[in-house]
């Protein structure tokens, strides 16, 4: 029985999860050290911003100039990767529910609610009984640790999305006006990589009963129900 099962919870590989911390203070260290090299040459260029800070970093002698410019990389790269960690995610599961964890924040979907779990992309996807989305999160999370954990939990595994969508060519007759309207500036979104209104939008459609998906830079439709 799945109740018998402890929960589970899948994480981002070890690796990816580590190497942030090491590759965003080298490259934070890397970029800041290449504007130090430059900085003399900079502050010499009348028409360049910022005059005043190319001219401090270029006035500090060696080898304080070059050490301090590695350390404030470095530390700027540390904040870099904490800010990364605080958006990846994690999902526990259990015999009664599915927590989807990121950063501070926490979602609970009840285990009655879920009708199908899958991955769309690099999106971590949870439906309910009407086809409505109950979660899409973005994530790195491993697709078979995730199916691994799920079967062995008795959730409803799907290996991609069950329902059947629509290409939005612009305007579509079955649409009503709004949703039309949505679309195409959920479109513009796109285009602009305003990915903060597209997912708005996105949330807005789903309050409508519209389901949206992405591929390709083209959008897909499908109602709930």
């Amino acid at each position: 029985m799945a109740g018998e099962s402890a929960p589970t919870t899948v994480v981002e590989h070890a690796l990816l999860r580590r190497g942030t911390w090491i590759i965003f203070p080298l490259l934070g260290a890397l970029v800041v050290l290449l504007l130090r090299l430059v900085s003399g040459w900079v502050a010499g260029l009348s028409w360049a911003p910022f005059q005043g800070v190319f001219e401090l970093a270029a006035s500090v002698p060696d080898p304080w100039g070059t050490i301090g410019a590695i350390a404030i990389g470095a530390l700027i790269g540390f904040g870099f990767a904490g800010l990364f960690a605080q958006e990846r995610l994690a999902v526990t599961v259990d015999a009664e529910r599915i927590t989807l964890a990121v950063g501070t924040s926490e979602q609970h979907l009840d285990r009655d609610d879920v009708d199908a779990v899958f991955v769309d992309g690099k999106d971590f996807v949870v439906l309910d009984g009407a086809g409505a989305e109950l979660a899409r999160r973005r994530s790195e999370l491993d697709r078979k640790e995730l199916r691994k954990a799920f079967t062995a939990h008795r959730y409803p595994w799907r290996d991609g999305d069950p329902h059947e969508y629509r290409l939005w060519s612009g305007e579509d007759s079955e649409l009503p006006l709004r949703i039309n309207a949505l679309m195409a500036d959920r479109e513009r979104a796109l285009r602009k990589r305003d990915h903060k209104e597209a997912a708005l939008l996105r949330a807005e459609l789903a309050e409508r009963g519209i389901v949206v998906r992405d591929a390709k830079q083209r959008q897909y439709w499908r109602s709930v129900g």
